[in-house]
């Protein structure tokens, strides 16, 4: 299996960020796996999409997000070529402006939930988009093509820019096309495996309980009382031992100061990370970092 890092890719530690348009004939891409997203747009021809083991068509219009870690690749299944754009980058490049998105439920169903709806029964996805919806999408990126080519003065706030533009239009163009709740035609134990299995992937973002409960469908009462009977713990309970879990790494494998992996986690206030962390694991973050240092030196 080929595996690509953002070395392979992506411009630089400080700009982790790459764009081509692909033109694909009678060629495939093996499948592979990669550390940082890809988000895709068909602009031409027809084909398939790989994504784990598993054959779905794929489109002129259509447009999806491929998460870290994600085994897939393509093929061209129509008579003339396959033209994809493909967007690689890593959160970082977009930080502060994904977490003012997160507060934007369309935004987070298409970006970061959609990808965990992928099932062989249901492969529903992608973005499909109109011909004007194309055509708009189109021009943004060969907008954002064109500045990373030449890279002139300022081109990389440029970039930046454009990709919040087109990440604002799709998640409109989603917003348009998929209200339902996931309990519309998803059983209650589904729901909350997405429900962890978001979580688990992206708990550092600030999303709103109230996202969550839009998102399933629930009232708070109803979602609050199934998850604690699904997970025999409170959202919040789990939230914060998935974050604690990954804090214990960094404090166990990094020098960054207790303050900045707070943050890091998703705490944006010290105070509450502390408390969090030693109703967890019986310690502060400072002793539990001593600890195992002390441990690690035998």
């Amino acid at each position: 299996m080929i595996y690509y890092t953002k070395e392979h890719f992506l411009e630089s530690p400080d700009f982790p960020f790459h764009i081509t348009p692909y033109t694909f004939r009678s060629n495939a891409i093996a499948p592979h796996r990669h550390e940082f997203i890809e988000c895709v747009f068909v602009a031409e021809g027809e084909g398939e999409h790989i994504y784990r083991g598993e054959s779905y068509p794929i489109g002129k219009g259509d447009f999806f997000v491929i998460e870290p870690q994600a085994e897939h690749g393509y093929r061209v299944t129509g008579s003339g070529p396959m033209v994809v754009y493909n967007v690689l980058f890593l959160p970082e490049l977009l930080q502060a402006e994904l977490r003012q998105l997160s507060q934007v439920t369309p935004f987070i169903r298409f970006f970061y939930l959609e990808p965990l709806l992928r099932v062989p029964s249901d492969f529903q996805y992608h973005l499909k988009l109109s011909v004007n919806e194309g055509l708009e999408t189109k021009f943004v990126l060969d907008r954002i093509v064109g500045e990373y080519r030449k890279k002139e003065l300022g081109y990389r706030l440029c970039v930046k820019a454009m990709l919040m533009e087109l990440f604002i239009s799709l998640s409109r163009c989603y917003e348009k096309r998929m209200s339902e709740p996931f309990t519309a035609v998803r059983d209650e134990k589904t729901v909350m495996d997405w429900v962890c299995e978001f979580t688990k992937l992206h708990y550092a973002q600030p999303i709103m309980m109230e996202q969550i409960y839009q998102m399933c469908g629930m009232s708070a009462a109803a979602f609050t009382a199934k998850f604690k009977q699904y997970a025999g713990k409170t959202y919040t309970e789990f939230r914060n031992e998935v974050r604690i879990g990954v804090s214990c790494e960094l404090l166990r494998h990094s020098g960054d100061k207790i303050i900045h992996i707070a943050q890091e986690v998703g705490f944006n206030d010290l105070s509450h990370f502390n408390k969090a962390f030693k109703q967890i694991t019986g310690m502060t973050p400072g002793q539990y970092r001593s600890t195992m240092r002390a441990a690690a030196m035998g």
